[in-house]
This record gives structure tokens, C-alpha cells and sequence, in this order.
């Protein structure tokens, strides 16, 4: 009866997500886009680099160039951008430039011959596919097995949720990389590691995410060398070709990308969850103590089995770290959450009730908010903000998760660890 009742409640919240994206903050954020961006249609983050790609591969144009970042941007906002940084407290456009390693093209490769028009439903629906995967992946890592009704449940709710959804409407690629990682964290789990190599090598194309959690791999490799070298030398071997190929496609890549970072960092500024929550100096200094002391705990677990519950843990604080550190404060870099998240529904019964009332608000206030909106709808005001309400908490779900997870008064073994009760 439980198991049912969470699943009616996921069907509930997928229905009222869709009806308030449809409804209100659908048209919101297009109202806001032409009155305070000046975008004049809505393409989401998928058109620079499928342009890039398209340009790249069928007429092999530079995608890093200013031609091609113009033609982008001519989309965008009906004319090209042409701004200078040095004059103080003129407002800043997003270039809407290809900034993703050169390699990026050939994941999207399958995509050049369609109109974006019809890559963009194929694309939305291929990664809320890979999402729902993800999770049952994670299911499997810590060697959870909970009623059909309650895995669907779970996969609902994740796809419902404000970051996911935010991914989903603007075909971002962050969550290719999210089911990139835990599908490697998975093959690894499997012994299949050939395989894993491959995929954290592809799951590069947004280093910014994949960085950090490749520092656990590389450590949990030297920790048995001899039975672990194989994903070494499939990441270094699928690298090179990628690399190698991108060269091959457009001779010195790389300075280009590295030029184009820096020219993103000045038109669309990014920053860790930590320095925004403490300031730069704050949130500098204790992004590398945590960073530091990930190593640590890295270091001290290398030696463990991939299908013991220290790998998936390590791996989970890993991917919290890199949320909390690295530039990806934008709520779509929160796939990396699931895993965690997933560990600590896992644990439910060990969390004390205080944990568990904080992690029910996070999760739950979106779909309550959205329903007051529903029910008593917002004006559409592009000049305020109120329709990002039901996303408030999920800035400061990151900053939560770690601390509800140290909360556990007892810890898990792989086979009998305390879990959700659902059915």
C-alpha cells in the first residue's frame, strides 16, 4: 500500500511540474527573455553546439570563430554581439558562444542533417531517458532493490524535480554527463572497465563536472593497479583518439577552447555554491580544504572493492564536492545529485526525524508551491521573479545534502544497511 502511495504521489508531481512549466514559468521566462535579455527566440543551451557542430563537421567552418558565434547569436537575439568588458557597469550580454571541447561533435554528430526544430523534442526526450536510467544505476551501485513501484516512484520524482526540469527545457548537456558518470561508476561496479573508461572519457565534454569525480577513479586505480589498469588505459586510449581526432578536424583546437573559457567566464560569469554562499575569499579557501580533504577520504578508500559501500559513498561525496567547488551553480549541475540523494533515501531509517523533516521540506516544496501558483496564478511580470519560487530551496539542496548525510547515527553495511521502508 505504501509503495503504491508514493507512486500515485510521483504521478502527482509530475503532473503539477508540467502544468506549471506549461502554464506560468514557461511563458514567464519567454516574457523575460525578450524584456531583459533582448532574446529574440528561445533556441536553449543545445543550439550553440549542435550550430557548432553542424558547421564544423558539414562545412568545416571554425566553431570557436566569430563568424559562427555570430550567426549563433543572430538567432538568439536577431543580431550580432559586439560588446567591451572594459567599460564599467555596461550591461553584459551572454555571447552564446561553442565553448565545449572540439570532441563535443561527435557525440552530437548523429544530430547535423536534422533541423534543430526537430533535434530539440528527440534531444529533450533522450535525456530525460538517460536521467530515468541514471537512477535505476544508482539503484544497483549500492545494491538497493526496492519494489518496482517505489524505483519508478523514485525516477518520477527525479524527473520532476526543478533541476531536472530546468535541464530538460533547455536540452542541456549536463545531464549526458551526470548519466555519463554514474553509467561509468556502474560498468565499474560491474567489473566492466573497459567500458567505464570510455564513458568518463566521453563524460569530459563538460569537464567543469567530470573533473573532480575522475580524481576519485584515477586514485581508486593506483589503490590495486594491477587488476584497475585496464580503466586507466581505456580513458587514456579513448582520450587520445578524441583529442587526436579533434585535431585532425580543426588544427589547434585547444587554444581555441581555452580562449573561448576565458571569454565565457567574462560574459556569463560562473562560481561555485560556495563562493556565492561565502565570498571569494571565504568560499575559496574552504572549496580547497573540502577539497583536500576529499582527496584524503579518496586516498584512505583506494584500496577498497567497487561494489562495497565505501566506493559508492566516496563517489557520492565526490560528486556533492564538485557542486559545492566548481563553477556548476546553475541547479541542471545537480544531476550529479542522484547518487547522493539516492544514499541517503537508502538510509532513511538512520537519519533522525530533524534530518528527515529538512530533507521532505527541500524535496517537497516545489510541488507545493507550484500548486498555490496553479491554483492562484502569478502575474507575469518579466521585471519579478516570483515564478522561481518553487526553486528557491533547491539552490541551498547541496549545501543541505552533505549535512543530512554526516547525520546517520549508524553506518551501512552493502547488504544490510537500513532503508526507506515503502513497502
Amino acid at each position: 500500500m505504501k509503495t503504491r502511495i508514493w507512486l500515485l504521489l510521483s504521478v502527482f508531481a509530475v503532473g503539477i511540474t508540467w502544468l506549471f512549466v506549461s502554464r506560468i514559468l514557461g511563458p514567464w521566462n519567454d516574457l523575460r527573455g525578450k524584456v531583459h535579455d533582448g532574446i529574440k527566440t528561445q533556441m536553449g543551451d543545445l543550439y550553440a553546439p549542435w550550430m557548432g557542430t553542424r558547421e564544423l563537421l558539414l562545412h568545416r567552418r571554425n566553431p570557436y570563430g566569430p563568424e559562427v558565434s555570430h550567426e549563433i547569436q543572430t538567432v538568439f537575439y536577431g543580431h550580432a554581439i559586439t560588446q567591451t568588458y572594459a567599460e564599467s557597469g555596461a550591461p553584459v550580454t551572454n555571447e552564446q558562444r561553442f565553448v565545449y571541447p572540439v570532441y563535443t561533435v561527435f557525440v552530437l554528430a548523429p544530430t547535423v542533417y536534422a533541423e534543430f526544430a526537430d533535434v530539440r523534442p528527440v534531444a529533450q526526450f533522450v535525456f530525460g531517458l538517460l536521467t530515468a536510467i541514471s537512477v535505476f544505476l544508482c539503484l544497483d551501485i549500492l545494491h538497493w532493490r526496492p519494489p518496482w513501484e517505489a524505483a519508478v516512484a523514485l525516477t518520477l520524482f527525479t524527473l520532476s524535480s526543478p533541476q531536472i526540469v530546468q535541464g530538460l527545457r533547455f536540452e542541456q548537456l549536463a545531464l549526458v554527463v551526470g548519466f555519463l558518470i554514474v553509467a561509468a561508476a556502474w560498468c565499474v561496479t560491474r567489473h566492466h572497465l573497459k567500458v567505464a573508461g570510455v564513458l568518463l572519457a566521453l563524460s569530459t565534454i563538460k569537464p567543469q563536472m567530470s573533473m573532480l569525480p575522475l580524481c576519485w577513479f584515477a586514485i581508486w586505480i593506483v589503490g590495486d593497479w594491477p587488476k584497475r589498469w585496464r580503466l586507466a588505459l581505456s580513458f587514456v586510449f579513448t582520450m587520445t583518439i578524441l583529442v587526436a581526432a579533434g585535431e585532425l578536424l580543426l588544427p589547434g583546437w585547444l587554444g581555441y577552447f581555452l580562449a573561448g573559457i576565458a571569454a565565457y567566464r567574462t560574459y556569463a560569469p560562473t562560481s561555485s555554491l560556495l563562493r556565492v554562499a561565502l565570498g571569494d575569499t571565504m568560499g575559496i579557501i574552504l572549496g580547497g580544504v573540502l577539497i583536500c580533504v576529499l582527496l584524503l577520504l579518496a586516498w584512505r578508500n583506494r584500496k577498497k572493492a567497487a561494489d562495497s559501500q565505501q566506493f559508492s559513498v566516496t563517489l557520492a561525496a565526490f560528486l556533492i564536492g564538485a557542486i559545492l567547488t566548481f563553477p556548476l551553480f546553475t541547479p541542471f549541475n545537480q544531476v550529479m545529485l542522484i547518487l547522493p540523494a539516492i544514499l541517503l533515501i537508502k538510509n532513511w531509517s538512520a537519519l533522525p526525524r530533524f534530518s528527515r523533516l529538512i530533507f521532505m521540506i527541500c524535496i517537497s516544496w516545489p510541488w507545493i508551491v507550484s500548486s498555490v501558483f496553479l491554483l492562484f496564478p502569478p502575474p507575469l511580470d518579466p521585471l519579478k521573479q516570483l515564478p522561481l519560487l518553487p526553486s528557491f530551496l533547491v539552490l541551498f539542496f547541496p549545501l543541505f545534502l552533505p549535512l543530512l548525510l554526516m547525520t546517520r547515527r549508524h553506518p551501512a553495511s552493502p547488504l544490510h544497511s537500513p532503508e526507506l521502508r515503502l513497502s
